[in-house]
C-alpha cells in the first residue's frame, strides 16, 4: 500500500526549465544519478527534485491551481515509488495541507484539484517490470487539513503520556511565505488562537539582501542566494567579492524576534478575549531553524519544544493521518 505524503529525506521544490527544454519525461532520471526528475504538466515540463531549490522559488497565494503544484506532486509521487520499488496507479490515501490563513478559502479547490489524478513518470529501474515510462496515478480517498496539524500529530505521536485534555498546545509553523500557528485544546480546534501572516522565512532574507546592498552597493543578490549563504556561511560574486554571511546572522535575530512578537500580540488580544492560556508551545516548519532562538526568547516561560527535523514535522504527521484513512 502506498499512503499519501510520504516524507522524502530532503524537501522538494520544483522549477520550471527553460522553454526549449522538451525531453522526454523520464530523461532526467534515466541514470538514477540525479535527484531531479522531469515532470510534464498540460504540456510543459519542470524539473522537480531536492537540487531545484537552486532555480529559486515561486511565492504565490493561489499556487495550489498552478501547473508547478501538480508538478510538484507528480515528482513526490514519483520518489515515492522509487524509494519503495513499486508503481502503483491508485494510493490509498492522499494527505495536503494549506497555510492556516487560507484553509477555509482554498480546500474544496485543493480537494478537487488532487481529484484530478497525475502523470508520474515510472523510476528507471521499474520501467520494465511496469512496461511504460508514465504512470496516472489516483487517490482512493483525499484529505486537506491545515499544514500545521502535520506537526501537532507528529509531536502528539511522540509522547508517551498525552497531554492532559485541558492543555492548550500551538504549533508555530514558519514556512517560507508565511508564519501559521494553529491551537488545540485536546482533539478540539481552538480558532481563535490559531492564525498566519505574511511574515516567513523570504521575510528574514529579503531583510539581509538589503543589508547586503547597503555595504555592497553593486550586489544584486536575490533571496535565493541569502538562503545559500546563510548556510554556506561565505559566498562569492562576480564584480563583489567575498561576502562574510556571519555579521547578518544578527539581521536574522532581529527581523526573527519582530515576527515571534507579533505572534506574541496576536496570541495576547485573544487569550484576553477568550480567558485561556497556553500550556504548549510545538516549534515545526522549514523555517524553524531561523526562528528558535527568537521563540524560546519571546515565550519564555512556555513549555517550549522543537520537532526532531522540523522541515519534515508536516510530512511525518500527513503520514499518520493518511494510516489512519486507508
Amino acid at each position: 500500500m502506498l499512503y499519501g505524503q510520504a516524507a522524502a529525506p530532503h524537501p522538494i521544490h520544483v522549477a520550471t526549465p527553460a522553454p526549449q527544454v522538451s525531453a522526454p519525461v523520464p530523461a532526467l532520471s534515466s541514470t538514477g544519478q540525479t535527484d531531479e526528475v522531469l515532470v510534464q504538466v498540460d504540456g510543459r515540463h519542470y524539473v522537480v527534485g531536492p537540487s531545484t531549490a537552486v532555480y529559486g522559488r515561486t511565492l504565490h497565494d493561489d499556487d495550489i491551481h498552478t501547473p508547478q503544484y501538480r508538478a510538484l506532486v507528480a515528482g513526490a509521487l514519483y520518489m515515492a515509488f522509487k524509494d519503495l520499488g513499486e508503481v502503483v496507479e491508485w494510493v490509498d490515501a492522499l494527505v495536503v495541507g494549506l497555510p492556516v490563513y487560507s484553509f477555509g478559502k482554498f480546500r474544496d479547490g485543493l480537494a478537487a484539484e488532487m481529484g484530478k489524478g497525475f502523470e508520474v513518470p515510472v523510476p528507471a529501474k521499474l520501467r520494465t517490470a511496469y512496461g511504460k515510462d508514465t504512470v496516472f496515478v489516483r487517490a482512493k480517498a483525499i484529505k486537506v487539513i491545515p499544514q500545521p496539524v502535520g506537526a501537532m500529530t507528529d509531536w502528539r505521536g511522540r509522547l508517551t503520556v498525552p497531554p492532559p485534555d485541558g492543555d492548550t498546545v500551538i504549533v508555530a509553523d514558519p514556512g517560507y511565505k508565511t508564519f501559521d500557528w494553529f491551537a488545540m485544546r485536546g482533539h478540539v480546534i481552538i480558532p481563535d488562537l490559531s492564525g498566519a501572516f505574511d511574515g516567513g522565512v523570504s521575510e528574514l532574507l529579503k531583510d539581509v539582501s538589503v543589508a547586503i546592498t547597503r555595504k555592497h552597493p553593486n550586489a544584486r543578490i536575490d533571496i535565493q542566494t541569502v538562503e545559500d549563504g546563510l548556510e554556506r556561511g561565505k559566498i562569492s560574486l562576480v564584480g563583489v567579492g567575498s561576502i562574510d554571511f556571519s555579521e547578518y546572522r544578527q539581521t536574522v535575530r532581529k527581523g526573527a524576534r519582530i515576527i515571534a512578537q507579533r505572534m506574541a500580540e496576536m496570541l495576547q488580544r485573544s487569550q484576553q478575549s477568550n480567558k485561556v492560556r497556553v500550556d504548549h508551545l510545538i516549534l515545526a516548519g522549514g523555517g524553524a531553524q531561523y526562528f528558535e532562538d527568537a521563540m524560546r526568547e519571546v515565550f519564555a516561560g512556555v513549555d517550549f519544544s522543537v520537532l526532531p527535523r522540523p522541515v519534515l514535522a508536516n510530512a511525518r504527521g500527513f503520514w499518520k493521518v493518511a494510516t489512519r484513512m486507508a
